[in-house]
């Protein structure tokens, strides 16, 4: 068997769907010496971290081929219903779209993708109802082309058969892996102490909820505001005005901390020495930072919705992500006590170990094999 992949993301981007991309490719071509690969790259402007991604992804089985193209161009020219595309893949028997914009309308081998969220669909207000609408629109067209949906989680396949009504047997949950982040940097910024912060990690954008959060820190007592500031790690999304605002209306400067985007060392670092994590996401296809901070037997508060109760399991405190009094209270608890959170750390780790990236890899790779012999 051929497998054809778009693996642009995995060069592209370092985080997300980019980092999903990178870490199953690593792991198919470690584990799977039978079939052969080939893996496309994507992009205008070459330079030493890309380079590095792809010489470390070759290998007997492995071919690479790396074409200039600007991200907006390649969104419009693999929506074509042309069959041009065919000529780059050679033999393959089968491709592979990391996501739903890699899907090529103008194929006419076997394709599959992989559909992480339906954030869009459920919260256009989110991102604009215009571009909310285009990439809904991709979405579709993608899940029709496509014979296989891998879904990164229950929810998100309950989302795909309630909203764009596609039948069960079409879409198979493969879980992404945990992510091994760096060795940890030996300090922390200097104004942290470890054990005396409640961290949060995401991009700064309405979906991650930062408003609720920052309603629901306001309302822990001085004694805990004092004791344990609010870091937050990620940086601005879009339509990050509210959150701002939230936080300038509650006055909690000098209380909430911004660190902005930080390097996966210093990320780890922040983990590690953090009294609770908390993530009171409105939804998640997945949840990534929830399996981090548990890998670390870090104490989690996070919400009750979509995928992140499948995420922490019984490691995580789970809160109505909608009430900051929910939100609050779960925070309080863990900090005040030391027993539950306790509890909660010895479970962390072995939560997190039921999620890895050669079992996803094994899963997806078995997903390719069913689809060619149907």
């Amino acid at each position: 068997m051929k497998i054809a992949i778009d693996a642009s993301r995995a060069v592209n981007e370092k985080a997300g769907i980019g980092r999903y991309t990178l870490e199953l490719i690593k792991k198919l071509i470690e584990i799977d010496k039978e079939n052969q690969y080939l893996l496309l790259f994507s992009f205008m402007r070459e330079d030493a971290y890309k380079t590095k991604i792809i010489k470390s992804l070759k290998s007997a089985n492995v071919k690479t081929k790396v074409f200039k193209i600007p991200g907006n161009l390649k969104e419009k020219v693999w929506g074509w219903q042309m069959p041009w595309f065919k000529h780059l893949l050679g033999d393959a028997d089968i491709f592979y779209a990391p996501s739903f914009f890699e899907v090529n309308m103008g194929l006419n081998i076997p394709q599959v993708v992989t559909i992480y969220d339906l954030t869009t669909f459920l919260f256009p207000e989110h991102r604009g109802q215009e571009v909310s609408e285009r990439l809904n629109l991709r979405t579709r067209k993608a899940c029709q082309k496509a014979v296989k949906i891998i879904a990164i989680s229950e929810s998100t396949k309950n989302d795909l058969e309630k909203h764009l009504k596609i039948k069960q047997a079409k879409i198979k949950v493969v879980y992404p892996g945990k992510n091994e982040l760096p060795e940890p940097v030996k300090n922390l910024p200097s104004t942290l102490k470890n054990g005396s912060y409640i961290l949060a990690v995401g991009t700064i954008e309405p979906r991650k909820n930062l408003t609720g959060l920052f309603k629901a820190y306001a309302l822990l007592p001085i004694k805990l505001q004092e004791k344990y500031p609010l870091v937050i790690v990620g940086a601005e999304g879009w339509n990050e005005e509210e959150t701002f605002n939230t936080f300038n209306h509650l006055k909690l400067e000098g209380k909430v901390k911004f660190l902005g985007f930080v390097p996966d060392s210093m990320l780890a670092k922040l983990y590690k020495e953090a009294a609770v994590f908390v993530y009171p996401s409105l939804y998640e296809g997945f949840g990534f930072p929830v399996l981090e901070a548990l890998s670390y037997g870090v104490p989690v508060v996070t919400s009750s919705v979509s995928s992140l109760p499948e995420v922490a399991g019984k490691a995580a405190v789970l809160v109505n992500q909608e009430d900051p009094k929910s939100i609050s209270s779960g925070l309080q608890r863990l900090l005040e006590h030391k027993q539950e959170a306790d509890d909660l750390r010895k479970i962390a780790k072995i939560q997190a170990d039921k999620f890895s990236w050669e079992k996803a890899a094994k899963e997806t790779l078995k997903v390719f094999k069913e689809v060619l012999l149907k």
